[in-house]
């Protein structure tokens, strides 16, 4: 197996989007801070790490709406179920984690959406800021999170 490559990409938030990709696909994404919002450039050459710049790129100019990307998902069946879901959502689309649990089948398992969206492995690929309580709020995010920017930067108004 080839070691994972990362990348890191500029994002209109003062953050970077760090990437890591091996063999499989998109084993981690996350945001981290990053003095003036800097990002540098790929460690190595890797042929998705290339596409994924220019996803992520064309998302942050509203020129995509969902991410077309190999992601290697690593959970428990529940989880992964979870996240497949979720990563087919599409910019400004929302889904209550109650609606998830019933899509998968789990309908009385909202409290275990919320805990696996928690444990997201894969920052904005799965997109968990799009899954909101069946009130339409956002559950467990801080006021100036990446969750509510995102929403606010898709055009979706956050109670």
């Amino acid at each position: 197996m080839v070691p994972p490559a990362s990348i890191e990409v500029a994002t209109p938030f003062g953050r970077i989007l760090l990437v890591s990709a091996d063999d499989r696909g998109i084993v981690a994404s996350e945001f981290r801070s990053r003095p003036h919002g800097e990002a540098r450039h790929v460690r190595y050459a890797h042929p998705l790490l290339r596409e994924v710049k220019k996803q992520v790129d064309a998302y942050f100019a509203r020129r995509l709406r969902r991410f077309d990307l190999p992601l290697h998902l690593e959970g428990t069946e529940f989880q992964v179920a979870i996240w497949r879901l979720v990563a087919q959502l599409e910019a400004g689309e929302l889904i209550s984690y109650g609606e998830v649990a019933q899509a998968i089948g789990r309908p009385l398992s909202h409290r275990g959406v919320a805990a696996a969206m928690g444990a997201t492995p894969l920052a904005l690929f799965i997109p968990a800021h799009r899954v909101v309580g069946s009130d339409g709020r956002i559950k467990g995010a801080a006021g100036n999170s990446m969750r509510r920017r995102l929403l606010k930067f898709e055009g979706i108004a956050i109670r």
